[in-house]
């Protein structure tokens, strides 16, 4: 998306909103780029411009749902300060939770971003590394010092913090969508916070 001006980036913004309530209900194949510009506000061809073809606005729109999502948890859990040292002040489990409230909060209100991603993996299978995933590689250094931190001041035991990202990026994503596809919409945020109190305490009674 080109950003040659604030009311551009604005407009840019619209028609992304736009493109991902007619993406979700009618699915990438069936969407009309025309409805969307309609709903927007804007010619065809502004869409175009701003976008290049259907399947960058598509892609556009999964990357902006992502970015979203990002922006909601700073907004919510860190108000712009430093999540470093933020999980130094309140520990870095108290942190992990309010992630998590976060992520599943946005998506409960958002649950369109999830068929989002869902579309993704269907149709451009073949062609384009998951938007998800991508993202997540972008951000994960932060996660990973964090958890790093927690184990070396004993918060947490000793794992590889790197597998423990991972195993908390995948719970979340995979209890957002899960809950979604079975139709726990509104849930969504007991059944992220349940998930998580098991992956930070564990089941077995005791160690094997």
């Amino acid at each position: 998306m080109k950003a040659d001006s604030p009311k551009t980036d604005q407009k840019g913004r619209k028609i992304l909103r736009e493109a991902l309530k007619v993406f979700a209900k009618e699915g990438f194949r069936n969407a009309d780029v025309q409805v969307i510009a309609d709903l927007a506000g804007v010619g065809k061809g502004t869409v175009y411009r701003h976008f290049g073809n259907k399947e960058q606005l598509f892609l556009a729109t999964s990357r902006h749902c992502l970015t979203e999502a990002g922006e909601f948890i700073q907004r919510e859990v860190l108000s712009g300060r430093d999540p470093i040292g933020f999980a130094d002040e309140i520990g870095a489990v108290p942190l992990l939770r309010r992630i998590a409230t976060a992520y599943a909060q946005h998506y409960q209100r958002q649950p369109e971003a999830v068929e989002i991603m869902i579309q993704e993996r269907s149709e451009f299978r073949e062609t384009v590394f998951p938007s998800h995933l991508m993202h997540r590689a972008e951000h994960r250094e932060g996660l990973d010092e964090l958890l790093r931190r927690a184990v070396e001041r004993g918060e947490l035991r000793a794992v590889d913090v790197t597998q423990a990202t991972d195993a908390f990026a995948d719970l979340l994503f995979g209890t957002v969508v899960n809950g979604c596809l079975s139709g726990g919409k509104t849930s969504l945020v007991a059944r992220v916070e349940g998930a998580v109190e098991l992956f930070l305490h564990g089941l077995a009674a005791r160690d094997e």
